[in-house]
């Protein structure tokens, strides 16, 4: 009995050595990690959701001059395909959308980088738009994409939505831009901007009444995803009806396009975003 005894204590003395052992080497490699990221236990805090996963990391709002970021996503992986920003002016019935290739370098800032590593350390400080869903779980990504669109451009996006890329086609066609549109990027460097299909201009100037309107965008808030819900947008729904044809444009965001991917000339974007939103 006592060498069963002594077995017992000697077996129950070395898993405790084991634990210690382990916790000394987890909260080592945690100082390690906070050490090379430079980061405080606040920024921890900041960026670790609190309650059950109902954090929410940008939220929507309704405004006179409406910043839409469309993503649309593959059906199946959901990753970026392409990515549309809609600028609607309400006042001045205005409509431009504006192409943002997905092939775009991005520089995330410091303080954004830190947070998205405590959700995935292997996240580079570099890399382009359509990569992030690599790294981010589906249920933030696009959340997080604003984020990084809202830095990189000094706007604040109003709302987005995730639009499967089979929605996606009934709506927009990818076409080379034309003489105005190439020379905010240089004439040797024209990327094709995403526009309204011939197709969809012709649903379009079928639709005259709010009521078909309603219909239409009841039926596509069925098929996408939004953080805008469909009553919200039922806000911009006068002013969609009231909007002239002739003032739809269609762009690229000013930039190069490169070998290693289309570099945003951030000044020019910043400029002209401005001007269109009134700041």
């Amino acid at each position: 009995m006592k060498g069963a005894g002594r077995l017992f204590i000697t077996g129950f003395l070395k898993s405790l050595l084991f634990f210690g052992l382990f916790l000394l080497i987890s909260v080592s490699s945690y100082k390690i990690f906070m050490r090379y990221y430079g980061m405080e236990e606040s920024d921890v805090a900041a960026a670790i959701p609190q309650g059950s996963g109902n954090h929410v990391i940008t939220e929507p709002q309704i405004d006179v001059i409406s910043r839409h970021l469309i993503y649309c996503v593959d059906e199946e992986t959901g990753d970026i395909q392409k990515l549309v920003l809609e600028v609607f002016d309400c006042e001045r019935l205005k409509l431009n959308f504006i192409t943002i290739p997905v092939r775009t370098q991005i520089t995330l800032p410091e303080r954004l980088h830190k947070e998205l590593v405590l959700i995935k350390p292997s996240i580079p400080g570099f890399l382009k738009l359509s990569a992030i869903t690599g790294y981010l779980p589906e249920e933030t990504v696009y959340e997080y994409g604003v984020r990084i669109i809202e830095e990189m451009l000094g706007i604040k996006i109003s709302y987005y939505s995730v639009v499967p890329q089979s929605v996606y086609d009934t709506v927009f066609e990818t076409k080379d831009t034309d003489t105005g549109t190439a020379g905010m990027q240089g004439k040797d460097n024209a990327y094709p901007a995403e526009v309204f299909s011939d197709a969809f201009l012709e649903h379009l100037h079928s639709i005259t009444t709010e009521s078909q309107l309603y219909d239409y965008l009841k039926d596509l808030y069925g098929k996408i995803q939004s953080n805008l819900s469909f009553e919200e947008k039922l806000n911009y729904m006068e002013s969609y009806i009231k909007l002239p044809g002739g003032n739809i444009s269609f762009s690229v965001i000013p930039g190069e396009d490169t070998n290693s991917g289309y570099i945003i000339d951030e000044e020019s974007a910043v400029v002209r975003l401005k001007a269109l939103i009134g700041e």
